[in-house]
């Protein structure tokens, strides 16, 4: 009982000197200013704190319709997704670049199940060529470069590329296994027409993979990059890129997917 008439007592006596300072308190000036300092410093406060946030994905969009127009592409599980895959429209999207440039050459880093590598096989000529890289599971504890938490999951797997082993379309397919960030690209040097990456998340990694891409590139190829508005590691990776490297200048992101492509 004593807490509370205690209690009472005080919010009795703040509520009468707030209402003498809103009241008979503005005569006088003293009371005025510090209520206006009052004022103005929890102004600022809300100020400071109600900054609304930046857009992370600065790279300017694109659409499907610029790109190529109408979907004549072929599929194989496009609706078959999950962790760690295309989402169905996506991997239309790549098939139909694939099917547009028709390349003689494609180089992916990070095969996982060999969804999307197949269906670029699906979608090349008879004699076109796909070297699909992969970290093997034996790996994950040896990486050059950290990779991210959550790919964990990506990596160990009991089987690399299993959409695709056996299947007719394998003989345009060749696997290799190894760390993107020591594994030699130099046979491949000026012979890529398309290349695909999705391999780690993790900004060096996306750093590494990019520039290692670029440097296999035929002019008038074309690199497409998956999960740019997924992972923080790979927008903040591609945005760098594209504001500071002249070669990245004309990026693009292809709006209502998380893909970013450069024509070389």
């Amino acid at each position: 009982m004593g807490n509370f008439a205690n209690n009472l007592r005080l919010y009795f006596g703040i509520f009468r000197r707030v209402g003498y300072t809103l009241t008979l308190g503005m005569l006088n000036e003293k009371r005025r200013d510090n209520l206006l300092s009052l004022y103005n410093y929890y102004e600022s406060q809300n100020k400071t704190q109600d900054i609304t946030p930046i857009d992370p994905f600065i790279i300017p969009k694109t659409d499907v319709f610029e790109l190529f127009g109408d979907d004549k592409a072929k599929y194989e599980g496009v609706y078959e997704c999950g962790f760690g895959h295309t989402t169905e429209f996506e991997l239309k999207v790549i098939s139909n670049l694939v099917r547009k440039l028709n390349p003689d050459k494609i180089f992916e880093i990070g095969t996982f199940q060999g969804r999307t590598t197949l269906n670029m096989a699906l979608n090349t000529h008879s004699n076109a060529k796909i070297t699909t890289l992969d970290l093997p599971s034996e790996g994950l504890s040896s990486t050059a470069m950290e990779i991210e938490e959550g790919e964990v999951r990506y990596v160990k797997k009991d089987v690399s590329g299993e959409r695709f082993i056996g299947h007719p379309m394998a003989n345009k397919i060749q696997q290799v296994f190894g760390d993107s960030a020591t594994y030699s690209f130099e046979e491949y040097k000026n012979s890529i027409d398309l290349a695909f990456i999705d391999g780690s998340h993790a900004y060096d990694y996306v750093l590494n993979d990019s520039k290692k891409v670029l440097s296999i590139m035929r002019p008038g190829g074309l690199i497409i990059w998956h999960d740019y508005t997924n992972w923080e590691g790979v927008w903040t990776a591609l945005n760098e890129l594209y504001k500071s490297d002249p070669k990245y200048k004309n990026i693009k992101h292809i709006g209502g997917t998380s893909i970013a492509i450069l024509e070389v």
